[in-house]
């Protein structure tokens, strides 16, 4: 089975509002079986406009990450972080050759 991915991209407008969102979020991560493998708040961007915040999230499947979005847990969470960050996640899934 191949792998399920968030992509975050963007930018965080008050870090210090974050917080609580962030400690929720990596508590919340192994309950859904999930695991942070790219955290970097400041990258070195040389194309487009994507934001500075670049997060990879990996999942044992695609349709485990589309779970996990659309749990009640997560919902909640994304309410404490909108007001302090302009974030895009993408769901996807690893390449097979």
């Amino acid at each position: 089975m191949t792998k399920g991915y968030w992509v975050v991209t963007g930018n965080i407008h008050t870090p210090l509002g974050m917080v609580p969102y962030i400690n929720k979020f990596m508590a919340w991560l192994p309950t859904v079986g999930a695991r942070l493998l790219i955290r970097d708040l400041q990258g070195d961007i040389r194309e487009g406009s994507p934001g500075s915040v670049n997060i990879i999230v990996e999942f044992d499947s695609k349709e485990k990450a589309v779970t996990a979005y659309e749990s009640t847990e997560y919902q909640e969470l994304i309410n404490l972080r909108l007001q302090h960050s302009d974030l895009s996640l993408t769901i996807t899934e690893e390449l097979i050759n």
